[in-house]
């Protein structure tokens, strides 16, 4: 008898904590189609840049992920030809394929192609910290995660800096608000999946939010 009582009234608050649960539908743009960025115009519109190499100054090992997730986020704003450096390599090994007869010349990639960048972006991870005391509640402390990026755009014909910057994400929300974003939305975090569904996660594509927003902005 008791049991029958209990389980309406369970299934009243069942049904009133799964409508407080998040239900934004994200929508991540994926920037030019594959057609578009094939046949954009290099000497025209659009700036051609590359990310390189991302330095750490912590203990983590986050550098390789943060540049990934720049990069993507870039390319996914469709304001710039994003040129690819980290896997040069490969594609200069796939061109010299094409002038050694083992590949048939119909399908060998021409060599003498390669568009080069305009500006470099380099960082430096200066700060990483999961767990950072906050601010002090009634109820006790609430840890904030932090991450901070000292970097700097080059001109690579000259090599002059021509801008440079911190850029930080400070967060004590596992479930940042989609609407803080203006470029991240929930992106993988490439190589750094441990941190999902944490602060420091939220840090994170706060973070590189801030640092595709600066870039914009500033070669806009």
């Amino acid at each position: 008898m008791i049991r029958k009582k209990l389980f309406p009234l369970a299934a009243c608050f069942l049904i009133f904590f799964s409508g407080c649960g998040p239900s934004a539908q994200v929508k991540v743009t994926g920037g030019p189609s594959i057609s578009q960025a094939q046949s954009q115009s290099a000497t025209r519109n659009k700036l051609r840049i590359a990310v390189m190499g991302f330095e750490n100054k912590t203990k983590y090992d986050v550098g390789r992920g943060m540049k990934a997730m720049l990069t993507t986020s870039l390319f996914r704003t469709n304001q710039f030809i994003v040129i690819e450096r980290e896997e040069l390599r490969d594609v200069l090994l796939e061109q010299r394929l094409g002038t050694t007869g083992i590949v048939s010349k119909e399908t060998a990639v021409p060599t003498g192609e390669l568009e080069g960048a305009q500006v470099l972006i380099y960082g430096t991870v200066t700060e990483f910290k999961p767990y950072q005391r906050g601010v002090t509640t009634i109820v006790g402390g609430v840890n904030q995660a932090h991450v901070a990026i000292d970097m700097k755009l080059v001109d690579a014909r000259t090599s002059r800096i021509l801008a440079s910057t911190t850029v930080q994400g400070k967060t004590s929300d596992v479930n940042l608000s989609t609407s803080m974003l203006k470029y991240m939305g929930l992106s993988p975090l490439y190589y750094l999946e441990i941190y999902n569904n944490t602060p420091i996660g939220s840090a994170i594509r706060l973070c590189i939010d801030n640092a595709v927003d600066y870039i914009v902005t500033r070669l806009n």
